[in-house]
């Protein structure tokens, strides 16, 4: 352990928003530890970033700890940013077509992994007085159809 200078855990830092704020922490001085599903991709992102990258799936309990031991290793967390998600199918359906394992998914993803994570990063983040922060997309403010109302 090395506690020098702060330490992020960013999920989803393979792409997108979590790629952005992983290079941004890094370059703040940040050491920042990257997951995402696809090793290859993450690999590469962060070689580009400076992060440190754990390839694995955030619903996966196992790649959960694994990200806070890697983070603990370099000192303890003072950040966590929940980026991993996902939508579903594509095109996603209104959610009275949603196939009830893909709603599972979407659930365990967006929802049941993340706690896991902040609940694993809580005592961590306590010590250090780090922060969560929650990432979403536009379904998460904008609510979907629920039903395709029958019009005359």
């Amino acid at each position: 352990m090395d506690g020098m200078g702060k330490v992020a855990i960013v999920t989803g830092g393979s792409r997108g928003f979590g790629r952005a704020a992983a290079a941004a922490l890094v370059a703040d001085g940040w050491r920042v530890v990257v997951d995402g599903r696809d090793a290859r991709s993450l690999e590469k992102a962060a070689a580009a970033t400076g992060a440190v990258a754990v390839p694995g799936d955030v619903a996966d309990a196992g790649h959960r700890a694994a990200l806070l031991e890697r983070a603990a290793h370099l000192g303890g967390i003072d950040l966590l940013v929940n980026s991993a998600g996902t939508l579903g199918p594509s095109p996603l359906p209104q959610v009275s077509d949603l196939a009830l394992d893909a709603l599972r998914e979407i659930l365990d993803v967006n929802v049941v992994a993340q706690l896991g994570l902040v609940q694993l990063a809580l005592p961590m983040l306590r010590t250090a007085g780090g922060a969560v922060v929650n990432v979403t997309s536009d379904p998460g403010v904008v609510p979907a159809e629920l039903v395709e109302v029958a019009r005359k």
